[in-house]
């Protein structure tokens, strides 16, 4: 029986260079790597290029959500700026802000949200 396969879908409230930070913190975790990607945005006519504005991470790997959790609550703890990550997951989306979280608040939204997409349609 093949497996659901849902998508995360990340964005912050910072620079592309806060999103391609947090890709690379994902990619440097043995269990996220090669599960996590930087969609290029169309480039429209007018337009110099397609910066990039969400990661997308594949949750179909049994196991992946409590690496994500962690990794994600990790990057949170050792953020020097004050920075929101909002999380979307089929039509529930979710928004961190870094200034007023907690590690375990972290850990109960994200985990409620990745339960969400893993019961049965």
């Amino acid at each position: 029986m093949p497996e659901h396969q849902s998508q995360l879908t990340i964005r912050t409230d910072g620079s592309a260079d806060e999103l391609f930070g947090l890709l690379e913190w994902f990619n440097d975790d043995d269990e996220l790597r090669g599960r996590v990607s930087m969609p290029a945005r169309q480039i429209r006519p007018g337009q110099m290029g397609g910066l990039a504005e969400v990661i997308v991470v594949a949750l179909g790997a049994r196991g992946i959500a409590p690496a994500l959790i962690q990794s994600l609550s990790t990057w949170f703890t050792h953020r020097r700026s004050d920075i929101a990550v909002t999380l979307t997951l089929e039509h529930t989306e979710l928004t961190l802000d870094a200034k007023r979280v907690k590690t375990p608040e972290i850990t109960q939204a994200l985990q409620a949200l990745l339960d969400q997409a893993n019961k049965p349609q």
